[in-house]
């Protein structure tokens, strides 16, 4: 019996084409699979990470980012936040008060008559030189204070901050008993 040879035959010179042209597609299709997998609503550059001990909340007018408190061990302690002024129009931080996570009220030294002033676009650091500072017998770390900021124009902005023990982190933040 006699095998007749294919309809088609390939050139041996042909061959290495042909094997260059189905490498390439199949690197083609792998990459687009590959890239498809994080794409979409849910993909891991579409979420928020926060890496830091504060927290931060984007929810109204004034942005508060990485808030916390730092306390020195000894019923005292300090607000660190970076607040930005997301609108177009000056603002100012009028008040902060702060309850612990027992419900209990804290003594929060008062802001200049003035406040703090908070221009548009611009990031303003609490804690640089301990203007909002916090007290408290039963202040330590570990726990979660209530700060409540209030603003002269925007809306009043709520974040439940750690309270963490002073560190090399936090050497520059100034420390002690409120005036």
């Amino acid at each position: 019996m006699f095998i007749s040879p294919p309809a088609v035959r390939i050139a041996p010179a042909n061959l290495g084409l042909v094997w260059r042209h189905l490498a390439l597609g199949c690197a083609t299709t792998a990459l687009l699979g590959l890239t498809g997998c994080g794409a979409g609503f849910d993909a891991q550059t579409q979420q928020q990470y926060q890496p830091a001990v504060g927290v931060s909340n984007r929810e109204g007018d004034v942005y508060a980012i990485n808030t916390l408190v730092v306390t020195d061990g000894q019923g005292s302690g300090t607000v660190v936040s970076a607040l930005i002024n997301q609108t177009d129009a000056d603002d100012t931080l009028a008040s902060v008060t702060a309850i612990d996570d027992g419900g209990g009220g804290m003594r929060v030294q008062p802001l200049p008559d003035s406040g703090i002033p908070l221009p548009p676009s611009q990031l303003v650091q609490l804690g640089n030189d301990g203007s909002v500072r916090v007290s408290s017998k039963d202040l330590h770390a570990g726990q979660f204070l209530t700060l409540t900021f209030t603003f002269a124009n925007g809306a009043p902005l709520q974040v439940d901050a750690p309270v963490v023990n002073t560190s090399a982190t936090y050497a520059d933040v100034p420390l002690g008993p409120s005036d």
